[in-house]
């Protein structure tokens, strides 16, 4: 076996599979990333894991290749290389010269040739080859030497096939990959294959065959159904052969020159990383290299090796009197361990301890001493989450710095903002975790934080809105909301007497009896049994869905009356049995607020989610009667109108919503009058309900296939796509800003809200089209619902201002509307408060916001205008 090793990295190969497979990525100031970040991702794996002896990168040269003087449409269903790609290779080239890793490319020579003839050069100079590509052409030339590592996931994961590894995948080896392709054929290449012969036949007649070329030879004794397909494309069949087999003699030397660099090397390298804002990657860099740079052990002075955080821990400093002048006037961080700081109790009484953290300097006290150094000094306190210290301390001032809210200002669509996560993204420390290094930590990524909020413009969202709004929505969560119990035990029987009627009904039409909650015997029993027709299979039985019950409703009464049961046993379920156990015992239900969930910059609810209460039926709508103002005061809610659509008419300007807006009109009935070419006052209900749809079609990037489900029976794809294309050309300007909105995802991979606050759209370049098409809708509706979400946390934050001392409480915010507890002064806030939620952040159209009051969440009654 060769005792070095060499890697022959595919680059173009690798960057398409990087930009087509990872998340969209980009710089501060909008240059895309992704590929090179895939790129940069290889080439430590590959230093860490492989540790090559020689590298080398092969590259396509520009032009065509002998194979298309042969078969001119060789590769002819490539795409054109998006010009956020080229822009990257361009970098890559850069980089792979700073590293000191040399490229080769051919005129007239694809990669694979080059990487082909360098392995088997490889081979004669006792190197054992690893080959890195993103797809599977290079297979056929693995052997005992030679290996190929393909990436996956983009290239966040890797495997290596040896031939046991091909053999395993294929049913046939390496020396048949070629083979396997010609009579498959490959769309990629454009490699024609015999037509009807698809992979599970072409691995037939290789195991019994081998070679092509053998099976021709032998072409009586293949059976008759794949011969009289062969037969007729025996040429294409050859043809295809030799436009699949990898050359492997190209005219080319190549020097195996063990693989070093320079510190000079290393520095362009590093300052090239940092460049395109690679910082994570450029602390990895020195240590994944050093056996690789020339004099390593006589290293400049500056060092990117990650430091231990330090943390000197005062044991005995729990005490008030102790701790206090400690921290003085200083920044400080508090730090609980999981189950001590987490929720409304905190967790055990045994494990209440925090740790405080000065600068360096880290002292572990008890929980309650922690907690009124946050009532003491609210505006110094920094945390990975503030929110949960405000709220028991009871300290609703806006405090100094939130870890996490600052990464999800930069980063909302992560699913988690872990510590170390953070730590790694921005500090060149290591991962902390002792609580002593978690403490330290948050206060050493305030300053590299704020500097990334500053450099990508988001220090207002992150400052104004959201920091702003943790101690507005602390004491939301302190205040909760009166439940009357009584109320939801009544209905929930009285759902369960109906419950039972509904199952007796559904057994009556079904002629049996059966799980009404199994999906699976709900399918045997209306398709196999009843033989109701429009089934559609999936792969744990029939589809059972909303929109399959729905279709089936009109015709066939049992379908309907399943939903009836869906309905019914989720209310009783959900809400009137679950929500009970929920109070407090204040009497209230206290739910929990998250502004670091929704990617939007909307808020969501948790433990209960009271923003998910049913209002679309009237059913559903009596589970709001139970929520009910406390003794003494009335509840009040004010809702944004049709926001949304006024955020559109603001951006793209269309005369026909503008003017809806400004003159009080219906937006709904001008755009009926405007698609069915009628008056106004002609427009009919059925009119303004597609105009409705329609309106909200467009928001949210609604395809014709989707609008014709949301628009019921009657309208298949071709109606909906003919009032889509009727709708733009109607609202001309509407379209151009949804295309615009698209194109500047393409282009900067992000889009933002009026206030500037960011979204990304990682597969906005994906190669599934599903998957690009979703990213395409999300950005269309991502600047309306986060100017949406931008606008009612500003207003929150401004009448919290308002309500001061008054009594009056903010208790619920549900997407467009916000709930209060108002005293007797409601008629004098009634319209302070409905002023502030309309002007807290002015559009181009009016503002409105409709108010109401009552006893309860259900029974209310319109506030008209002064």
């Amino acid at each position: 076996m060769p005792s070095r090793r060499l890697v022959i990295i595919d680059g173009y190969s690798l960057l398409f599979r990087a930009f087509y497979g990872t998340r969209y990525l980009s710089t501060s100031d909008g240059r895309p990333t992704n590929a090179l970040f895939g790129l940069v991702t290889m080439l430590l794996h590959l230093y860490e894991k492989v540790q090559p002896d020689a590298m080398v990168v092969a590259l396509d040269a520009h032009g065509k290749t002998f194979r298309h003087a042969e078969f001119a449409e060789y590769k002819g269903t490539r795409r054109e290389t998006p010009q956020e790609l080229i822009s990257q290779l361009d970098a890559s080239r850069e980089l792979l010269s700073d590293l000191n890793i040399p490229s080769v490319e051919l005129i007239g020579y694809e990669a694979d040739d080059v990487a082909g003839t360098i392995s088997r050069l490889a081979e004669e100079n006792d190197y054992e080859t690893y080959i890195v590509t993103g797809d599977l052409d290079s297979l056929q030339l693995v052997d005992q030497c030679v290996s190929v590592m393909t990436t996956q996931r983009g290239v966040s994961e890797v495997k290596v096939y040896d031939p046991a590894a091909v053999m395993e995948r294929y049913g046939f080896g390496p020396e048949h990959v070629a083979d396997f392709k010609s009579m498959a054929g490959d769309t990629s290449d454009n490699i024609p294959g015999v037509p009807g012969i698809g992979e599970k036949t072409a691995t037939y007649l290789i195991q019994k065959f081998g070679h092509v070329e053998s099976m021709l030879e032998r072409l009586d004794e293949v059976e008759e159904k794949y011969r009289k397909k062969i037969e007729p494309n025996i040429e294409i069949l050859k043809k295809s052969k030799w436009l699949a087999t990898i050359d492997r003699h190209v005219p080319l030397a190549y020097d195996f020159k063990p693989y070093s660099l320079s510190w000079e090397q290393f520095e362009h390298a590093k300052n090239c990383l940092m460049q395109w804002e690679f910082r994570s990657q450029v602390r990895r860099l020195e240590s994944v290299l050093a056996r690789y740079i020339d004099g390593a052990s006589s290293a400049p002075a500056a060092s990117v090796n990650a430091e231990p955080v330090r943390a000197i821990l005062h044991e005995g400093y729990a005490g008030w009197m102790v701790l206090s002048p400690w921290v003085g006037s200083e920044p400080y961080a508090l730090f609980a361990p999981p189950g001590s700081a987490q929720g409304s109790m905190f967790g055990d009484e045994a494990v209440r301890e925090a740790y405080v953290a000065v600068g360096v300097e880290v002292r572990k006290t008890s929980y309650e001493t922690a907690l009124r150094l946050v009532k003491e000094r609210p505006g110094q306190l920094v945390a990975h989450d503030t929110k949960p210290w405000v709220k028991q301390a009871a300290a609703y001032q806006t405090p100094r710095f939130d870890v996490t809210l600052a990464s999800y200002v930069l980063q909302s669509g992560r699913t988690s903002y872990d510590i170390g996560d953070i730590v790694q993204g921005f500090l060149e420390v290591q991962t902390p975790e002792s609580p002593e290094q978690k403490a330290v930590t948050m206060l050493m990524l305030e300053k590299p934080l704020r500097e990334r909020l500053e450099l990508e413009q988001q220090t207002r969202v992150f400052q104004e809105v959201e920091l702003a709004l943790v101690p507005v929505l602390a004491e939301m969560e302190a205040a909760g909301i009166t439940l009357d119990s009584d109320i939801l035990r009544d209905f929930s029987k009285s759902l369960q007497t109906t419950i039972t009627q509904t199952q007796q009904k559904i057994y009556e039409m079904a002629g049996c009896e059966f799980n009404i909650g199994s999906p699976k015997q709900i399918g045997e029993v209306l398709f196999e049994k009843m033989a109701i027709p429009g089934q559609k299979k999936t792969k744990t039985g029939y589809a059972t869905g909303v929109e399959i019950l729905g279709e089936l409703a009109a015709t066939y009464p049992i379908a309907g009356e399943i939903l009836t049961y869906r309905e019914l046993t989720k209310l009783k379920s959900t809400y009137a049995d679950s929500l009970p156990k929920l109070v407090a015992e204040d009497g209230r239900i206290h739910t929990t607020f998250n502004q670091t969930v929704a990617a939007t910059g909307r808020l969501s609810s948790i433990d209960p989610n009271l923003q998910n209460i049913p209002i679309r039926t009237e059913l559903g709508r009596q589970i709001r009667k139970a929520f009910v103002a406390a003794p003494g005061t009335i509840l009040g809610s004010f809702d944004y109108s049709q926001i949304e659509l006024r955020i559109l008419a603001h951006y793209c300007h269309d005369e026909p919503l503008v003017e809806a807006f400004r003159t009080g009109i219906d937006v709904h009935t001008v755009t009926a009058a405007l698609m069915f070419h009628v008056d106004k006052e002609a427009v009919t209900k059925e009119q303004r309900r597609l105009a409705k749809m329609l309106n909200y079609a467009v928001l949210y990037g609604v395809t014709d296939f989707g609008l014709a489900n949301q628009l019921g029976a009657g309208f298949g794809v071709a109606e909906a796509r003919e009032l889509i294309r009727q709708y733009n050309e109607r609202f001309p300007k509407v379209r151009e800003f949804t295309l615009g909105v698209v194109e500047e995802a393409r282009s900067k991979g992000f889009t933002t809200t009026l206030l500037g606050r960011r979204r990304y759209f990682s597969d906005i370049h994906a190669g599934n089209r599903s998957a690009r098409l979703y990213a395409e809708r999300q950005a269309i509706n991502a600047p309306m619902q986060g100017t949406a979400a931008d606008m009612i946390k500003l207003a929150m934050i401004e009448v919290r201002k308002l309500l001061g001392t008054s009594g009056t409480r903010m208790l619920l915010q549900v997407h467009d509307e916000l709930v209060f507890e108002m005293t007797d002064d409601r008629n004098e806030l009634m319209e302070p408060i409905r002023g502030l939620m309309e002007n807290a952040l002015p559009l181009d159209v009016p503002v409105e916001v409709d108010a109401k009051t009552g006893t309860d969440w259900l029974g209310m009654s319109a506030v008209s205008r002064p």
